[in-house]
């Protein structure tokens, strides 16, 4: 990884967290591609292991994609904790 995909991997984990907010863990993030682009992210939510990915033809698209998921994921979190098993 070279020092631009270093910055923005250490970015992309901030958003992340904003995101996600307390109670996650990244256990791995990574950035393939020129175009198309993924982004992918193991993470922990809640004690839950969970993947995100972000895919796009560019690295804005897959970033934008990217943080999507991450906010749905808390959504899917946030709902769980209201009515998951009795």
């Amino acid at each position: 990884m070279n020092d631009e995909e270093a910055r923005l991997a250490e970015r992309l984990a901030r958003d992340l967290e904003r995101v996600l907010r307390t109670g996650i863990l990244i256990e791995d993030l990574e950035i393939e591609g020129d175009g198309p682009v993924s982004i992918r992210a193991a993470c922990l939510v809640d004690g839950r292991s969970n993947e995100i990915l972000g895919e796009g033809e560019t690295v804005q698209d897959a970033i934008g994609a990217f943080i999507g998921a991450a906010a749905r994921l808390r959504q899917d979190g946030a709902f769980w904790q209201i009515v998951g098993p009795a």
